[in-house]
C-alpha cells in the first residue's frame, strides 16, 4: 500500500509538536504495510523548516519517504475539485496546495496520512484518509 503523507503530519514531527509521537507512529504503521510518498507541494511547504535542501532531503530519506512527482491527471483533478469548492463558496482558507496534495493522494496513492481529515474526506470522495 502506498501512503501519501500530508504536510500537516510532517510539520508536527519537525516542530516537535504534541502530535509528533502519534504522527511518527502512524508513519511507521503505514510503512509496515507499504511505502510513504510526498508530492513536490509537500516538499516545498516543508522546506521552510530546514536550513538547507540537503537537511530536508536527509529528513525525507530518514523517514523513508519518497518523492512522487505530481501527474497531470492529479493536477487536473485538483483543478476540478477547486472549481467545485469555489462554486460552493468554500472558505478562503483553502489554497491550491491543499487540493494538489489531495489530488495527488487520490490519483497516485492508496491513502493519505493527514491531521486534516475532515477537509480531505469531504472534498476527495473515495480517498482513504488515515489520521495519526
Amino acid at each position: 500500500m502506498k501512503t501519501a503523507v500530508d504536510s500537516s503530519v510532517l510539520f508536527d514531527i519537525v516542530k516537535g509538536a504534541p502530535g509528533a509521537a502519534p504522527a511518527q507512529a502512524a508513519m511507521e504503521a503505514a510503512l509496515a504495510h507499504g511505502s510513504l510518498c510526498v508530492c513536490a507541494v509537500v516538499v516545498a511547504e516543508l522546506g521552510r523548516y530546514f536550513a538547507t535542501e540537503q537537511d530536508l532531503l536527509e529528513f525525507l530519506r530518514d523517514c523513508q519517504i519518497e518523492h512522487d512527482p505530481l501527474s497531470i491527471a492529479a493536477a487536473l483533478e485538483a483543478a476540478r475539485i477547486m472549481r467545485g469548492y469555489a462554486r460552493n463558496k468554500g472558505p478562503r482558507e483553502r489554497t491550491a496546495p491543499d487540493f494538489l496534495i489531495g489530488a495527488h493522494a487520490i490519483k497516485q496513492a492508496d491513502a493519505l496520512l493527514t491531521t486534516d481529515a475532515g477537509f480531505f474526506r469531504h472534498y476527495f470522495a473515495g480517498l482513504t484518509v488515515i489520521t495519526p
